[in-house]
């Protein structure tokens, strides 16, 4: 491509930023066809006012829980041969724990339960904040727009809620139906991940994560598609540090039987999809765990997997369903709730250097009513659970204390068991490009042994996008 076109688009790029506001002032800016601006060979062009880039744009952009909105600009040339957007959005929050300190723990604005401390500290069971580390950026790329031989690339950065860094999100490459990067997970339903929320995590027992992969996703025959993908593997526990009930009295010292994974993990899926609002999906997860037995000095393997079901329905244009439930052996790392956590294979405790894959399940169930054009309400319920960890010890040393002094008889009790989350929630658009929005979470962490605790949480929003 001419080397004349890439100096000229990154100063149009921050003078297409810079103009926005002014340009956004103008209520009818969503229905002006007009070219903004032209420098040469290259032109900015309202996304939404233009069909073919629209499509071009949005093929190319995520389908994701929390995807930034589409752009309002391209930056392309006369014959579409190149297409750039700049996007982002800033998104500062403010809140009230009540209940719990959950928002001082790791999880910080994101609303995990199951981080939610058991049992909650005396004198810190609420907490106040004002957050402003929500903010994404991202750049489309795209070449031969709205041609078969479409090629696109998609970067976003971004803060974690928690630090001011920035961290790459998202950076993948596709051609036709093949992609290739780091993506959200393909055993994600990205259509069934909903309602939105403010919560920057959402439903505890939603399966999403991000993973690098190759995938293929086909084109719909007669509403039917399938998909699948080979991914890097995630496993906590695949350290290989033994902390079964007996680890203490093993040689009296941790032991320390890491090996190399070998295999990928492969999620795939078919769906049907008899309109926009009405589809169903089933999805497969499988993978395999390689560890080293410390007593017959052996690499042994663990066979896991996965299943979903997911979708949505409407029976009344204004109000939408959606539904998730999944449940598999050693997926913890795909399950919100359960992601960290060193859970998805433990030492069993009926053969000693031996370990299992445990159960785990996650469920979501959701609506959303858009009262109009500008409001929508939504509300969703999740549950996250799993079994035949509580002999397992996360802790350094056995037995522990809990968070308040009082001592527990074993490590493995302050193990998680299971997860609640309830969100309620409404958003106003005053424009396509300012947000506003008002949510009441609960959530509630159960252990094996320190009983559990609960958190509640109200806050608000005010999100820009560009």
């Amino acid at each position: 491509m001419d080397s004349k076109i890439f100096k000229a688009a990154l100063p149009m790029a921050v003078a297409v930023l810079f103009t926005f506001p002014a340009y956004a002032q103008d209520p009818s800016d969503d229905n002006d066809d007009d070219i903004i601006c032209e420098i040469g060979q290259l032109e900015v062009v309202s996304t939404q006012s233009n069909p073919v880039v629209k499509a071009a744009i949005e093929k190319a952009r995520p389908v994701e829980p929390g995807s930034v909105p589409t752009p309002k600009f391209t930056i392309k040339t006369h014959n579409n041969k190149f297409m750039l957007t700049i996007g982002g959005e800033i998104n500062p929050m403010l809140g009230y724990d009540i209940g719990n300190n959950l928002y001082s723990t790791d999880a910080g604005s994101s609303f995990v339960t199951g981080d939610i401390p058991v049992p909650a500290l005396t004198g810190h069971k609420g907490d106040f904040f004002i957050n402003a580390l929500n903010g994404n950026i991202d750049f489309t790329v795209v070449g031969f727009g709205g041609t078969r031989d479409q090629v696109t690339g998609y970067v976003k950065v971004g803060t974690n809620g928690n630090d001011k860094p920035l961290t790459l999100k998202r950076a993948y490459i596709s051609w036709r139906n093949v992609s290739a990067g780091l993506m959200t997970t393909l055993a994600c339903d990205p259509y069934a991940a909903q309602p939105p929320t403010i919560d920057p995590q959402g439903p505890n027992g939603d399966i999403n994560t991000a993973s690098y992969q190759l995938r293929y996703v086909s084109p719909s025959y007669g509403g039917f598609r399938f998909a699948a993908s080979i991914e890097k593997p995630s496993f906590y526990s695949a350290n290989g540090i033994y902390r079964g009930k007996d680890y203490t009295s093993w040689y009296g010292r941790k032991v320390n039987a890491d090996v190399d994974q070998l295999l990928p993990d492969i999620p795939m899926w078919i769906e049907y999809q008899k309109s926009e609002q009405n589809r169903v999906r089933f999805t497969a997860i499988l993978r395999n765990f390689a560890y080293q037995d410390m007593v017959c000095q052996k690499r042994r393997n663990i066979f896991a997997w996965g299943t979903m079901l997911s979708g949505n329905f409407s029976f009344y244009q204004p109000l939408t369903f959606y539904f998730q439930a999944a449940y598999g052996k050693g997926i913890a790392n795909y399950i919100q709730d359960l992601q960290g956590k060193p859970l998805s294979f433990t030492p069993s405790g009926d053969e000693l250097g031996r370990m299992q894959a445990n159960p785990m399940m996650g469920l979501v169930f959701g609506a959303s009513y858009n009262a109009t054009k500008k409001l929508q309400f939504n509300v969703v319920g999740s549950y996250a659970r799993i079994w035949d960890v509580e002999p397992y010890a996360t802790f350094q040393d056995a037995p522990v204390a809990d968070a308040n002094g009082q001592r527990v008889m074993s490590a493995g009790n302050a193990n998680y068991r299971y997860g609640v989350y309830l969100a309620a929630n409404c958003f106003y658009s005053f424009t396509s490009y300012l947000q506003m929005g008002i949510e009441y979470l609960y959530g509630r962490r159960e252990t094996y042994g320190l009983g559990g605790a609960n958190d509640s949480r109200i806050q608000t929003q005010i999100a820009l996008t560009f």
